[in-house]
């Protein structure tokens, strides 16, 4: 039979009045596609892609006639059993030429965006009457989207934001609820439930869409999917039926998951969401479904021997005593050592002891894990069960189960006594997960269909899980070294940069013509011709590979200087330096018709990781003077704080900070690479994180440098900007106000409320529950074609009061981390006056501060800071209560370290400071402040002031001594003789000295 011209076939097509004379043309092209990447070039060229949008919005969801199904082969398709009607099987064809198109490569996403067909496939997924099969065609077809938008060049990002704008918007997210909730064994329903998942995994990246998913009731879903999968396995808790009715549970324990149902892409997508946010984690914790299967209440432990329903023998009590825990899942586990002693502190980091805090801003977003408390709250069961997952699965559901226990323990949500528990049972699986030759046994759950293998994507994610699991932990690091990880990590960054090998041929094309190079004119229509071509999924997985290993570097590099030393010896350094050249986009022109096998460079996700380990390694003296000079760290990276991408400003702004201690020998390059102007420039920023790393640098420049090289960072910073930032309140009551406006109001707002844009895992203030009717509930009631009606979707979605305590939470966490980057930068700020101020030429330096910023205008803020501030409680539930509110004492310290400067300079400069009529008298509270070193400084406040020059200096120092008397130190200093602290006590015998001989007392 002739094969029927390309155009004629069109026109078939787009003329047809027999819908089964369509279908057949598609049928045809179809055919003519799959498997053949030339002809389906030339048919975009022809104008495939707009017939495909325009027969898909032909669609009305009605048809008159049944058609014998049709696979041609196509195994996906071979488990539908129902007939479809002759307009879902035109749509469903039109569906898998699109898939077909998108197999193709990225190249081929351009023209589908472009011809608009990704509405239309979420307006057919989302329609009430989608027939299962095409529910699956949409989803797969999304999915292989999604899959090869990270494969695009950067000039196409803005279709990946077009997918996850139409996925998380309010008109399509409650499909997903819909989807998920599905019950039925069917292949076909099991396996839309797994791509829905894996959808949401692959393009929820920002925090706006996680709280989408988690506002709209899908986490809650995914926790119920979860649930299903607890009680197939019998893991439910002993006594969890009595329990079911306690509000908060679904009052009947959830259905057992088919035995065809996937667990790897549920466990994906709830790590995906909850990642970085301890509310959406405590959200996922309290669902419904996962209160009913482990329920909070303690069980009653019997004083008898039960079989347990995973049908494992086990003794509540001597469970109980020898895990530490009331949870029976414990009790199958192996049991572990108890924790070993920790190792003494190494060299600590760079920058002082604000440091720690910045410990999580290695990897956007920013991770707070050491304000998350350690406490021993109640522990949800969940994290025994997945620590269980993790060692009986294997493959890809092995590192998810993995994956999502590590994100709640760094988020405070596990007990702190697991420490060896994950360091025993769970490191020892990640590690082996590097080994060369491991192989990933076929578990069903892959990763990314036909792009690359499931191994590879576990080695590719298994070291940035490690790194995530060991980051705060001085003694999981441990665990992790003793297991031989710097070794592994060293031979796989090297594998990363083996080239890749491309034994492929351009296969000829014989319909290729010159219209088919006009196709590829910028002139052409989007819809007609092809995007970029991108990169070969290999190419891609090296660098995903790459950033994974430089984050477990970086993590295992925090604190140890043995194990910075291990890192070194093990030469994996030059790699990290070349990991920081950046991946420069070529013009368009240059790509189309090829595609590129390798990157010549490294994109933005690895330029972080790479910069996050430098920074690590930068802590090591030795290596900073040996290793890391003679790799050349210096010019990589300063190329990469004048990148075009802020994120990589502020990573490699970080390596800068710990480059230009006083110690470096880099100090002077970092001065004469003229880094100082983009420093000053980067201050200004109106981001705040780099305006953080940008002060905390140049604070660190200005230590022991010559007055000029001082002068010149106060003039690029401009003073009257610098006056600014240090005078701002970071205790605004304003702030105050809106903070508690919202928790009196809780109860009345909705789901419209704007929340987590900046969410941060930090939440340690709860909101009580509102209690408010459901009369604004959105309709997330499903309609299953599969099963008999069933209960409400709402039935397992969090209700109403849970989603405003999310979005409540979501706003406060935000509102708090603001208002710990205005503190720090306002740190930053003060100690960089105060290294302006100290060292050699230190007499010039005030003078030239005082005449930069205002002698009378700079006392007065320093005054101001030292102050308590009123502080009124404006909750509607209270009566107004005068209150006070002291500044932080990162800001305390800062200021008495300046004021410890100005004592310490001319006589001039001290008559100054003992004349103002405000700053010693607002600094004698101080001396009894909580803090040590704010008393050590008040303190040496008093010394400097009463410290004699020499004798010519004697009346002045009198006259000093006299008026800090009036102040009432010398009551002040004695109540300080018997302090805990031995430094205070130290320096109190020696003001105490100065003060009584030069008073004669």
């Amino acid at each position: 039979m002739t094969r029927p011209a390309p155009p004629k076939l069109l026109e078939e097509i787009r003329g047809s009045d027999s819908p089964a004379a369509r279908i057949a043309a598609l049928r045809v092209v179809k055919n003519e596609i799959i498997g053949h990447d030339q002809r389906k070039e030339a048919w975009v060229g022809w104008g495939i892609v707009p017939l495909l949008a325009r027969i898909l919005s032909s669609r009305r969801g009605a048809g008159k006639k049944s058609v014998v199904r049709e696979t041609n082969g196509d195994a996906s398709l071979s488990g539908w059993k129902d007939n479809r009607l002759e307009e879902e099987e035109t749509c469903l064809q039109t569906i898998i030429i699109v898939s077909s198109l998108v197999q193709g490569g990225p190249a081929y996403i351009s023209p589908i965006v472009a011809g608009g067909i990704l509405p239309l496939l979420f307006s057919i997924l989302s329609s009430p009457n989608c027939h299962p099969s095409l529910v699956l065609a949409v989803l797969e077809t999304l999915n292989a989207i999604a899959d090869r938008l990270p494969l695009s060049p950067q000039q196409t990002v803005h279709e990946a934001k077009q997918l996850s704008s139409l996925i998380f918007s309010r008109e399509h997210i409650g499909t997903f609820c819909r989807i998920l909730d599905h019950t039925s064994p069917a292949p076909t329903i099991q396996s839309s439930i797994a791509l829905a998942a894996n959808l949401i995994a692959k393009t929820c990246k920002d925090e706006v869409h996680k709280a989408t998913v988690a506002e709209s009731g899908v986490l809650d879903v995914l926790a119920l999917r979860l649930a299903t999968f607890v009680v197939a396995q019998g893991f439910v808790l002993p006594g969890a039926e009595a329990c079911t009715s306690d509000p908060g549970g679904l009052g009947a324990l959830p259905p057992a998951a088919p035995a065809n149902a996937s667990l790897a892409p549920i466990l994906r997508s709830i790590a995906v969401v909850i990642k970085n946010s301890k509310s959406r984690s405590q959200h996922f914790l309290s669902s419904p479904a996962m209160v009913t299967v482990f329920p909070k209440k303690p069980l009653e432990i019997s004083p008898v021997i039960k079989s347990a329903p995973w049908g494992k023998p086990y003794f509540p009590a001597h469970s109980t005593l020898r895990q530490n825990t009331a949870n029976p899942i414990d009790s199958i586990l192996p049991s572990v050592p108890t924790a070993q002693t920790k190792g003494s502190a190494n060299f600590p980091p760079l920058g002082g002891q604000g440091s720690y805090s910045r410990q999580g801003q290695f990897f956007a977003p920013p991770l707070a894990f050491s304000d998350t408390p350690k406490s021993d709250e109640e522990e949800s069961a969940v994290v025994s069960w997945l620590l269980h997952v993790a060692r009986s699965a294997s493959g890809w559901t092995r590192l998810m189960a993995a994956r999502v226990a590590t994100i709640l323990f760094r988020l405070g949500l596990a007990k702190s006594n697991r420490v060896p528990m994950f360091g025993f049972l769970l490191v020892p699986l990640l590690v082996r997960m590097f080994d060369k030759d491991y192989e990933a046994p076929g578990d069903g759950d892959s990763y990314e269909e036909g792009l690359i293998s499931t191994s590879l994507r576990i080695k590719e994610e298994a070291p940035a899980v490690l790194a995530s699991l060991v980051m705060d932990s001085r003694e999981l690091q441990q665990y992790a070294m003793e297991g031989g990880a710097v070794k592994k990590l060293a031979q796989m960054i090297r594998e990363s940069f083996n080239p890749i090998s491309d034994n492929s041929k351009p296969v000829w094309n014989p319909e290729k013509t010159a219209s088919s190079d006009d196709a590829q004119s910028p002139d052409t229509p989007a819809e007609l011709r092809l995007g970029p071509p991108g990169f070969a999924p290999l190419a891609v997985h090296k660098t995903r590979y790459r950033e994974g290993i430089l984050r477990a570097l970086a993590a295992l590099a925090l604190f140890n200087d043995r194990y910075r030393k291990d890192i070194f010896e093990a030469g994996v350094v030059p790699y990290i330096i070349d990991s920081m050249k950046p991946y420069e986009q070529e013009s368009a022109n240059a790509q189309i018709g090829s595609k590129k096998s390798g990157l010549e460079g490294n994109p933005i996700p690895t330029l972080l990781a790479a910069c996050a380990a430098a920074r690590s390694l930068t802590r090591s003296v030795t290596g900073l003077r040996t290793s890391l000079i003679d790799a050349g760290v210096a010019a990589p990276v300063f190329n990469l704080v004048k990148f075009r991408d802020t994120e990589v400003q502020i990573a490699a702004t970080s390596v800068v900070c710990n480059l230009a201690m006083d110690f470096s020998p880099m100090k002077d390059a970092i001065i004469g690479a003229n880094m100082i102007p983009t420093l000053c420039e980067h201050a200004h920023s109106s981001n705040m994180r780099l305006r953080l790393e940008s002060i905390w640098s140049l604070k660190h420049i200005t230590y022991n440098s010559t007055n000029d090289i001082k002068m010149k960072i106060v003039e690029f910073l401009e003073p009257g900007w610098l006056k600014q930032i240090i005078s701002q309140d970071p205790t605004d009551s304003s702030l105050r106000r809106k903070t508690e406006e919202d928790l009196s109001g809780v109860g009345s707002i909705g789901m419209g409320t704007p929340n987590s844009a900046g969410e941060q895992v930090d939440l340690l203030n709860p909101v009580e529950d509102g209690n408010e009717p459901d009369s604004q509930e959105e309709d997330l009631r499903m309609v299953d074609t599969i099963m008999p009606p069933k209960p409400s979707i709402d039935t397992y979605v969090a209700d109403n009061a849970r989603r405003r305590k999310l979005a409540l939470n979501g706003d406060l966490d935000h509102t708090k981390q603001a208002r710990r980057d205005d503190i720090q930068v306002q740190e930053q700020a003060l100690d960089l006056i105060r290294n302006l101020i100290c060292g050699p030429g230190a007499s010039e330096m005030i003078d030239f501060v005082f005449q930069e910023l205002g002698q009378t205008d700079l006392l007065n803020i320093l005054a101001d800071k030292l102050r308590p501030k009123p502080l009124t409680s404006f909750s509607r539930k209270e009566s107004v209560t005068p209150k006070s509110l002291n500044m932080p004492p990162e800001i305390l310290t800062a200021v008495t370290y300046i004021l410890i400067h100005l004592a310490a300079g001319l006589s001039r400069h001290r008559h100054i400071l003992i004349l103002h009529r405000d700053l010693l008298k607002s600094m004698m509270p101080l001396f009894n402040h909580a803090t040590n070193q704010v008393r050590i400084n008040c303190l040496w406040v008093v010394i400097n002031l009463t410290y004699e020059d020499d004798q010519s200096d004697h009346n002045s120092c009198r006259d000093r001594a006299t008026k800090l008397k009036s102040l009432g130190v010398m009551e002040r200093l004695t109540s300080l003789e018997d302090d805990s602290e031995p430094d205070v006590r130290e320096r109190t015998k020696t003001a105490l000295h100065l003060m009584k001989s030069l008073l004669g007392s």
